[in-house]
């Protein structure tokens, strides 16, 4: 085993420390320290709620170095809780480095994670066996500074509950997500996303029920294809050649064979699991390219949120049936509403609904098509409910689509096994 295999590849928290320094150099080649400064001012007081692109609204050096702290935020809180990594660990990293594009940064993170910290003292527990669900929940990071620019309350007032109700979040989220996860199996891998999505419902119908409402916001980016492509590249060729050079347990290619229940791949393979990550985002990078998409804040944050999974559940060829019947859900809209297929809310839909990837592992490819179709337009509404509150709407929505179809799959395949009994 080499220098590089022992000291660095063989520690995930060094590689994403690594990568994270790299979207800090690329923010200052984009943008002077005072327009990052002032970015990073505008992301931390503006209302981050869906759909905010930070690129949009604070330039896209600011947003690199958001990415960069956000996570080397989350790589310092499990270093330093002594937290074993896992395939979730990655892509908590994956959810990080994709969110805080567009709703997430360190200062509406970290009363979420102390409320977590919170509930690891309250129940007697190691935060670093608990500390993946409350960094998860910084979805609901908008809860935390929404409530400062909202004209029915004044700032402090607002800032005051914000912090309390992100503290709450953090500290309640463990149990929730636990019990929610059995709805659906297991099936959809964004588990605290739809308990989140759950909270922030619930959350929504008190502040519409006193008065206080928003307007999911629509803020996308124009103009960066070129260097979100380049992003996209390097980070995909990153894992890729850390997992070429990483000494793994087994042999990559087995991933191809795996089960629907084999979902934990870093844990199997170890460092070369981070080849399947860098495959997630050649897929991703080679489907924007088919369909002519636009970059923007929310598509890469969706693929660096796919690549992150591609240590939990996500693979190639599981993903692929989903994200054309995504696909096919988007044409069908753009016939009959005129909205174009590879609009770029429509892409981030198809990109995330790969999280359903353990239910085509499953089921096979037809229900995989099946999935895809129903998880965009669930992921094209549900936002609406929790008031763009909810940075994992398709959570929410894979969710919704795993509870639905699984009894319908289990019912065809009784009827279907009946009648070949009967043969």
């Amino acid at each position: 085993m080499t220098w590089l295999q022992k000291n660095f590849l063989l520690c995930p928290y060094r590689v994403f420390t690594a990568l994270f320094c790299i979207y800090i150099a690329l923010g200052f080649i984009y943008a002077s320290p005072a327009e990052i400064g002032r970015g990073l001012w505008t992301i931390i007081t503006s209302p981050d709620i869906l759909v905010t692109d930070y690129i949009a609204t604070a330039g896209i050096g600011a947003t690199y170095v958001n990415v960069a702290l956000s996570g080397l935020m989350a790589v310092l809180i499990l270093v330093l809780m002594k937290h074993e990594p896992t395939g979730l660990t990655l892509g908590t990293f994956g959810l990080i480095m994709g969110f805080a594009f567009f709703g997430k940064n360190p200062i509406n993170m970290m009363p979420i994670i102390f409320g977590g910290y919170l509930y690891s003292l309250a129940t007697k527990q190691s935060f670093k066996n608990c500390a993946l669900p409350p960094i998860l929940a910084t979805c609901l990071g908008p809860v935390v500074t929404q409530l400062a620019f909202v004209e029915h309350l004044n700032t402090g007032v607002g800032i005051a509950i914000g912090i309390a109700l992100g503290v709450f979040i953090g500290f309640t989220i463990n149990p929730i997500a636990k019990a929610l996860r059995a709805n659906y199996e297991s099936y959809n891998l964004y588990n605290v996303g739809f308990a989140a999505g759950i909270m922030a419902i619930g959350i929504m119908i008190i502040f519409r029920t006193l008065g206080i409402d928003f307007a999911v916001l629509s803020i996308w980016s124009e103009g960066y294809n070129a260097q979100l492509k380049i992003l996209l590249l390097i980070v995909s060729f990153y894992f890729i050649i850390c997992g070429l050079l990483a000494s793994g347990k087994d042999k990559f290619l087995d991933m191809v064979h795996m089960k629907a229940d084999d979902l934990d791949y870093y844990m199997l393979f170890g460092g070369k699991s981070f080849i399947n990550m860098g495959a997630m985002g050649l897929l991703c990078f080679f489907l924007m390219l088919a369909v002519r998409g636009e970059y923007n804040g929310p598509v890469i944050g969706a693929i660096m949120s796919a690549v992150g999974f591609g240590a939990l559940g996500k693979r190639v060829f599981s993903a692929l049936p989903i994200m054309i019947g995504a696909m096919l859900a988007a044409l069908a809209a753009m016939l009959t509403t005129g909205t174009p297929f590879n609009s770029s809310g429509f892409m981030v839909a198809v990109v995330f609904s790969a999280c359903l990837s353990p239910l085509c592992t499953r089921f096979g490819w037809k229900w995989g098509l099946i999935a895809g179709f129903i998880h965009l337009c669930f992921a094209s509404n549900v936002a609406d409910f929790h008031g763009g509150m909810n940075l994992y709407n398709n959570g929410l929505a894979a969710g919704f689509t795993a509870m639905l179809l699984l009894p319908i799959i289990r019912l065809m395949a009784n009827i279907f096994q009946k009648k070949k009994d009967e043969k």
